[in-house]
């Protein structure tokens, strides 16, 4: 966490003319004063906040300014001035600058100088990641300020120190010399000098982990920060950010929401727009954990909004992936889907692979909400596949945790494992035990579903074990349930004192899901331990908390719908004032042309006479300026439309293959059956990879997806122009032929399987077997007929792989 942050600061033009040369003269010569001054008008747009940024630095850069204002002449000096003018210029030269006054004013004996050149490199490092050169120089120059008796700047440098201290993990360190600065400053009564040694005690705590710590530290500072100045106000600001990351820690939802809102409030006093929107995102996520979605989505459109009109691109990709959240929360898939997509495309084009982890990990939680888990699996062993040392270790667990549920589904037992053990010691390594608890859970789900329940009741008590460390209930709750039940045969006893564990705090933490379950279980058990009057009991708790669940399932219910319907308006209100601002402009087009018509007479005769030899430079000019016009229009338009085809393409396609999704293809077959009677010649092709498994185990999951990737660039460029081919899921694929007789099926297949067969994929040679179904053996819907291509591939396995089958009566379902 950084103590001290650098803070940083058209519509579309509707152009209209007449095709007649001479109606754009007229026009051109009344207002061509106008035209001058608009001109001008757009250079100092462009200009002014240029220099508006440059004068807020100044400014910034006077309030820490190392650098006394001497009347003398002397070399050092102003060698320290041009060094400071190249601080954010060119780093390196403004290094070297200071390097070089440091070495006069130690020559000549000058103090003052010399801890003013040490504090510029300081920050200089600093700013460069150099920790240890930016605590040496920091503590030079707090060695001389001490020396000299500048107490306001020993006061500075020495917070900058201990600042680095805590990057450097030093903690104690720190701490000791901000216990030290803190009598100083107060007896100085130098308010703000106060509250950014509180602020940086607090940031220490916070970085061990003392969020209780943070918290006090924090809060006594507040009280030194009442000053009405702008840099008082943004630091109060930012100490009111820190409030609630520390609560966010604690999982305090409501502390950290309310000091969020102070935040913001603050901001837009400032009307810093950068933090205000920054702010709005994480306000809309702190909403969000509350359960208040129509509040989230409010905070997180509005922080849309302003990052709309900002030049803040990292900041809007983190809101985009906020509101995507939001969306997926309530429901609203394809939203979600858009806002991270677009997100993850800027952390692409930046190379920033933490982000695109992130960003492929929530797109795979929204395929794995919508039980496509094919697609989720592709998500989710992208983010495997990045970089290791340039993702957080977090963002790789939570891929391999959320891989090894979706393969324990699929009964890949041996993948999961190996996932999951991989995720758990992530977790381990980095101290973080709810986590932990979450993977051996999940390790216990494994062996349990293996039946090796001894191996499933040590990582459950592992669990247990985790959750306790890290003070979680739920998750105590969540390991100690599904342990119960394994013991339940084996030690009844244990079994039900876990459950009655388990429902004490899940009644303590009001969790009513969790307390349903426990109710359930003691029910089951105490009814197999004899014990009917507890059991009937339980029986009665169970009935009455499941009706109270039903009612606020419903009450949950109508707030997702709310959510919606809030969605939906605030799009309609956002149509609505885009298609007024457009009627406005008519209307005003509209009153001008209206006056340009009425003055088009006297302006015809005024130009004949006058004969303007300027006319034809102005015409020509105004016909670029309306050129560029048209190409700025044209070049929105395009890649407007160039960006929703990407995202159709993204929504209709396989992203490692490049073919169709399962879910086009059933599109695309249901169309086609709506009347069989038109379908006099229609065939498919089901294909599988042989012993594709075998390749995964062999060379890695990483070269089966070039083999994947490769046979579905053969199986494209082997069918006709307006065939469709499909990835039908894992290793399989289907082919629609639509007009193709069987017979030209065959050869299609048996002419893939060739090519196939003498392909080679990295020195990784494969081969396939092939199904061929017809419309002529009498299917009457899209499965059907799959379903006999698939019998067809089957027989094509049992021939010994390799092979091309064509559909018979006589072939057996699978069993």
């Amino acid at each position: 966490m950084m103590l001290f942050s650098t803070l940083n600061r058209l519509p579309s033009v509707i152009f209209t003319w007449q095709s007649e040369s001479f109606y754009i003269l007229m026009i051109f010569k009344k207002h061509y004063c106008l035209i001058c001054k608009y001109t001008i008008c757009l250079f100092l747009v462009g200009i002014l906040p240029f220099c508006s940024n440059t004068a807020y630095s100044a400014e910034k850069n006077s309030s820490i300014s190392t650098v006394d204002k001497y009347t003398d002449n002397s070399p050092e000096l102003a060698l320290l001035k041009q060094a400071k003018s190249l601080k954010y210029k060119d780093k390196k030269q403004s290094t070297a600058l200071a390097n070089e006054a440091l070495l006069l004013s130690q020559n000549n004996k000058n103090h003052r100088l010399s801890a003013h050149s040490h504090y510029l490199l300081g920050e200089l490092a600093r700013d460069s990641k150099d920790i240890e050169q930016s605590l040496y120089h920091f503590l030079e120059a707090t060695i001389l300020y001490k020396k000299i008796n500048e107490n306001k700047r020993l006061i500075s440098s020495s917070v900058d120190y201990a600042t680095m201290l805590i990057l450097a993990r030093r903690y104690d360190e720190a701490n000791k010399i901000l216990d030290e600065l803190l009598p100083l400053a107060e007896k100085s009564k130098q308010d703000l000098s106060i509250a950014l040694i509180l602020i940086t005690k607090g940031a220490g705590y916070y970085e061990k982990k003392h969020y209780n710590d943070a918290i006090e530290q924090y809060s006594q500072a507040l009280k030194y920060l009442k000053a009405d100045d702008k840099i008082v106000q943004r630091h109060l600001g930012e100490t009111y950010k820190n409030l609630a990351q520390s609560y966010k820690r604690l999982r305090n939802r409501e502390k950290t929401a309310f000091f969020y809102r102070k935040a913001l409030d603050v901001f837009t006093a400032l009307q810093d727009k950068k933090l205000m929107a920054r702010t709005l995102n994480t306000l809309a996520e702190a909403e969000r954990y509350l359960e208040n979605y129509v509040v989230a989505l409010e905070y997180s459109v509005r922080g849309l909004e302003i990052h709309d009109q900002i030049e803040d691109p990292a900041g809007r990709a983190k809101a985009l992936i906020g509101a995507g959240i939001i969306y997926r929360n309530i429901g609203q898939y394809e939203k979600s889907l858009t806002a991270i997509y677009e997100a993850y495309l800027y952390f692409t084009k930046i190379k920033d692979f933490s982000s695109m982890g992130k960003a492929s990990n929530q797109m795979g939680l929204i395929y794995t909400r919508l039980k496509q888990f094919g697609q989720a699996r592709s998500f989710y062993q992208f983010t495997i596949d990045l970089p290791e040392e340039q993702i957080e270790t977090k963002t790789l667990a939570s891929a391999l945790r959320e891989l090894a549920v979706i393969d324990l589904n699929d009964e890949k037992y041996q993948s999961a494992h190996v996932m999951a053990k991989k995720a758990y010691k992530i977790y381990q390594k980095e101290n973080d035990y709810l986590k932990g608890s979450t993977s051996a859970r999940i390790i216990g789900n494994i062996y349990r579903a293996q039946q090796e329940n001894s191996q499933a009741i040590a990582y459950y008590r592992e669990s247990l074990a985790q959750a306790i460390k890290g003070g979680n209930e739920l998750y105590q709750i969540k390991a100690q349930t599904p342990l119960a039940a394994l013991l339940s045969d084996m030690n009844s006893d244990e079994a039900v004192s876990l459950l009655k564990k388990s429902l004490e705090l899940s009644t303590k933490i009001n969790t009513k899901y969790q307390t349903l379950y426990a109710y359930r279980e003691l029910r089951k058990l105490e009814k197999r331990r004899g014990n009917i009057a507890e059991s009937l009991g339980y029986a009665e708790n169970e009935i009455a908390l499941s009706k109270v669940i039903q009612d606020e399932r419903e009450e949950e219910e109508l707030v997702l719908a709310k959510a919606n319907l809030y969605s939906h308006k605030m799009e309609e209100e956002l149509k609505s004032l885009k298609e007024k601002v457009r009627l406005d402009q008519l209307q005003l087009l509209k009153k001008n042309t209206e006056i340009e018509i009425a003055a088009q007479a006297r302006i015809i005769s005024e130009l004949e006479l006058t004969k303007n030899k300027y006319a034809s430079v102005a015409l020509a000019s105004l016909l670029v300026i309306c050129l560029l016009a048209v190409l700025f229009i044209y070049k929105r338009f395009v890649d407007s439309n160039k960006r929703n085809k990407e995202l159709d393409y993204l929504a209709a396609r396989d992203p490692l293959t490049n073919c169709y999704n399962r879910r086009i293809l059933f599109d695309f077959m249901n169309r086609d059956f709506v009347d069989t009677t038109r379908l006099s010649e229609y065939c498919i092709l089901m294909v599988d990879i042989d012993h594709f498994k075998e390749v995964n185990d062999s060379y890695g999951h990483s070269a089966g997806d070039s083999v994947l990737s490769a046979v579905a660039n053969i199986l494209q460029n082997s069918v006709r122009q307006n065939d469709i081919v499909a990835r039908f899921g894992g290793e399989e694929f289907c082919i629609v032929l639509p007009g193709a007789p069987k017979e030209q099926a065959m050869d299609i297949a048996e002419n893939i399987r060739q090519k196939v067969e003498a392909s080679s994929f990295n020195n990784i040679s494969v081969t396939c077997s092939f199904g061929v179904a017809s419309i002529k053996f009498n299917a009457k819907t899209p499965s059907e007929l799959i379903e006999q291509a698939d019998l067809a591939l089957f027989k094509s396995k049992s021939l010994g792989r390799n092979q091309v089958s064509l559909w018979e009566k006589t072939f057996k379902p699978k069993n």
